[in-house]
């Protein structure tokens, strides 16, 4: 789930729980479910900021949202957004992750935060970004970016994932290379799979069937409607396969050949196989194989498909923005283990005028008045609790942080004590 923004923002990010309903402005950056979980609450009565796609994606999902709440913004448009505390500029840049999707750039009094939601990022998607962000030949940029929201999926994984055109025709090739499976099954039902589903339909010229009652159906109809078939027969099926994918296509495999049929092809594009699931040790040694379809031992073709960032993209984005810091949206924490955090974001000190503090609500000059007072009475009082210690003083902020905040305090602050 992604993480809530400081509490001294006046904006959320794909969070819609009871903290950040008490926010002034709603920003969403996709219509992925794990992104949207809360967001049909009828207590929610601010504007949410979102692409006319998502919008019609989410609308889908919960027709009972008011539309009014819908503000629209799209890739490459900016907005100025008035606030009693200062008005703020936001843009949109394409996240290269599903239909929709954006990063969104936040620009304001409380300085500058890229927020990625979840995205794949490319020298496309960055090479947009207001230049004046960008590091060029080696050099740093000429502003640096205050915060960077980072969607860090796969952080931790050493797979150097293929780019997603190239995931694409890997797929299209594992299908030319079994031309007698009368049965194509292709595990595509996530959004942001769609474009493989539309290269299938246009190579080989037909169109795909879909059971009306697979979830992503509905996706599918606004976004691709012209590849979907009601027939049966068709050759091409989108398979629905989880959480019984194994099971399902085993069962499928088995039924085949006791029929005497041909095999049917179960082809699934995802990095989840290749970078985080647990498999036998045979596939183990499969999954080192990334430049074409490969074949587990339940009999499904498996191609590494990722509309998430390689770690390998993320240290190079974050080299090429020379962010000052960067805090993981989802998992938590996992920002920390990036070679660029750890070599620029967890050595230099805070100082007292630093935004981070206004973000995180933290009166830094009543915090040093405390801290004189309280040492001033040590020479009446002189016990340990008086003197307090650094981490004694940031276990005593954190409590009085919301659980938005105790995150980011321990991402970005913790290492600092």
């Amino acid at each position: 789930m992604p993480i809530e923004m400081p509490k001294g923002l006046p904006m959320s990010v794909d969070t819609w729980g009871s903290s950040s309903n008490r926010k002034r402005h709603h920003f969403l950056t996709h219509a992925h479910k794990d992104h949207t979980f809360g967001i049909s609450s009828p207590h929610l009565s601010s504007p949410i900021y979102c692409t006319k796609i998502t919008q019609n994606l989410l609308l889908h999902q919960f027709p009972r949202i008011d539309r009014s709440l819908f503000v629209g913004i799209e890739v490459g448009e900016s907005l100025a957004v008035d606030d009693p505390d200062g008005g703020f500029a936001v843009t949109a840049f394409d996240a290269n992750h599903c239909p929709g999707a954006v990063m969104f750039l936040f620009e304001g009094t409380f300085g500058s935060i890229l927020h990625t939601g979840d995205c794949r990022l490319s020298p496309e998607c960055l090479q947009n970004l207001p230049e004046k962000y960008l590091g060029k030949k080696g050099r740093e940029p000429k502003c640096s970016l205050d915060f960077v929201f980072l969607d860090c999926t796969f952080g931790k994984s050493s797979v150097k994932l293929p780019s997603k055109y190239s995931a694409t025709r890997q797929v299209i090739s594992c299908i030319w290379k079994h031309p007698n499976a009368s049965k194509v099954y292709l595990a595509c039902d996530l959004l942001g799979q769609e474009d493989i589903l539309v290269e299938v339909s246009k190579t080989f010229g037909s169109k795909i069937y879909i059971d009306k009652n697979i979830e992503c159906y509905n996706n599918l109809k606004l976004l691709a409607p012209d590849i979907l078939s009601e027939d049966p027969s068709s050759r091409f099926h989108l398979f629905d396969g989880f959480p019984r994918l194994y099971e399902r296509a085993s069962e499928k495999l088995a039924e085949a050949k006791a029929n005497l049929q041909p095999q049917p092809l179960f082809v699934r594009p995802s990095a989840q196989w290749y970078a985080c699931e647990e498999t036998s040790d045979d596939d183990l040694q499969l999954r080192k194989r990334l430049n074409e379809a490969v074949q587990d031992s339940f009999g499904v073709w498996h191609v590494c498909y990722s509309t998430h960032s390689s770690r390998e993209e993320l240290e190079w984005a974050l080299q090429l923005l020379q962010p000052k810091r960067v805090v993981s949206t989802t998992p938590t924490c996992r920002a920390m283990e990036l070679s660029y955090v750890k070599n620029h974001c967890l050595k230099s000190q805070i100082a007292s005028d630093d935004r981070l503090w206004k973000l995180l609500q933290i009166d830094v000059e009543l915090e040093s008045s405390s801290e004189a007072a309280s040492t001033n009475s040590s020479e009446k009082v002189a016990t340990d609790e008086t003197a307090a210690s650094p981490r004694m003083e940031n276990l005593q902020l954190l409590s009085s942080l919301n659980q938005c905040s105790q995150r980011i305090y321990l991402q970005i602050i913790w290492s600092h004590s």
